[in-house]
């Protein structure tokens, strides 16, 4: 048996059941012969991605699954993650934020956000970004913007006295339609850096509303991106890694700038291509082969799939299980290249509400050789089945410690 492991993380798999598919999640209604088989060879089961009734989001529910500390889980801002998938060096006292660029109006009162993603823009986020070029905010405090992908991009502030103590301004799916939330500090020490924020936030209203390329997209009918909108703030902070004390090595597969920014973190290699995205038209056969290639040098690898979640976010449960189909024929690749195999997922995103839940998610774990093929039981690897597994519930942290366990017992290649 192979020391060998690919993890595929597939972003958002968890669902609940979607009346127009017949009661079935997304997963369950869609044809996935390869892991259907996966699972009737191997072991399958729910898992909460931090703990049962903690809702997790992309960063956390991944982080876990990368090997970092359930301890330290919280101590993950998505900001300067995504500052390190976008290759920026924070300096100390530098804050990060994550953003979105958004449709907003201006009324009297204040920026109404019309679409939270712009129409999910693709195209000219760059220059966008180079709008606000080292932007003088006063008190020697400056702005930097850099996007990252498609309607997503960083803002990192630098200057003495900032602190990450701030809340979010972007107010959410859940709660829309809404207006730009205004920055509060929630420290004594924060009030300098949420006035900052609030201005950038307006001048950049000021700016994009304006810009040539919104009015392209205007005139193209497109929704123009007039806005920031940021939460996640942070400072820079480098985990401990369970996969790199067992002495393994790892590297990530994706196209997604969060995945991207947490193996930076964590030490990981990265494998990024222009035909890795974070949305449906991703190469998914070349992110398989790209996971075979590392298996020369490492023992763990990694390849993260953005698009089941966007579809969930979306509402498009007939699409995530089309797209999930796609997934499946590409797995075949990994399936015949002898290696474990490992299903996991981040979090549960409900394609009927469009959010996240605490919902557990579905997982496999194959281990080629390791359990005899059982004829006459045919599985139909989703939730429900994995509701009655054969795999004990278990967390993402749990799951994780059992595949390095795997990979370190097996015999070397």
């Amino acid at each position: 048996m192979s020391r060998k492991c690919a993890m595929v993380i597939l972003d958002g798999l968890g669902d609940l059941p979607v009346a127009g598919l017949g009661g079935k999640t997304p997963l369950e209604f869609a044809a996935t012969p390869v892991l259907d088989r996966l699972a009737g060879l191997g072991r399958y089961g729910l898992v909460d991605p931090i703990g049962r009734g903690v809702m997790p989001n992309t960063h956390s529910g991944c982080g876990v699954l990368l090997g970092v500390l359930p301890g330290d889980v919280g101590r993950l801002k998505r900001g300067p993650i995504e500052a390190s998938g976008a290759g920026c060096s924070l300096q100390p006292g530098d804050i990060a934020l994550r953003c979105n660029f958004a449709t907003l109006e201006s009324d009297a009162e204040g920026l109404r956000i019309t679409d939270r993603r712009a129409g999910r823009i693709e195209e000219h986020t760059a220059e966008l970004a180079a709008s606000f070029s080292h932007m003088d905010l006063g008190d020697s405090v400056s702005a930097q913007l850099h996007p990252t992908d498609q309607h997503r991009c960083v803002l990192v502030l630098s200057g003495p006295g900032l602190s990450a103590q701030v809340s979010d301004t972007d107010p959410g799916d859940h709660a829309m339609p809404a207006y730009v939330g205004r920055c509060q500090p929630l420290s004594d020490e924060a009030g300098k850096t949420a006035d900052k924020i609030n201005l950038f936030i307006d001048r950049a209203h000021d700016l994009l509303s304006v810009h040539p390329v919104n009015r392209l997209r205007v005139h193209e009918g497109k929704l123009p991106a007039t806005g920031i909108i940021t939460r996640g703030a942070g400072e820079e902070f480098r985990p401990e890694n369970l996969v790199r004390q067992n002495g393994l090595k790892a590297a990530v597969v994706a196209g997604c700038n969060t995945v991207i920014g947490l193996a930076r973190k964590v030490g990981f290699e990265t494998r990024t291509d222009a035909r890795f995205t974070a949305a449906a038209d991703t190469d998914l056969q070349a992110k398989m082969t790209a996971v075979l290639e590392l298996f020369g040098q490492h023992d763990l690898v990694y390849v993260h799939v953005k698009a089941p979640d966007l579809f969930s976010h979306d509402r498009q449960p007939e699409n995530k299980s089309r797209f999930l189909e796609c997934v499946d024929e590409a797995l075949e690749v990994l399936d015949q290249a002898g290696v474990m195999i490992v299903i996991a997922a981040d979090h549960t995103t409900d394609s009927n509400s469009g959010s996240h839940t605490d919902d557990p998610i579905p997982a496999l774990f194959y281990q080629p050789g390791r359990v005899a093929e059982r004829p006459g039981q045919p599985v139909n690897f989703g939730e429900s089945l994995c509701a009655g597994g054969n795999m004990p519930r278990q967390t993402s942290n749990s799951l994780l410690l059992t595949v390095l366990q795997a990979i370190k017992s097996a015999p070397a290649d």
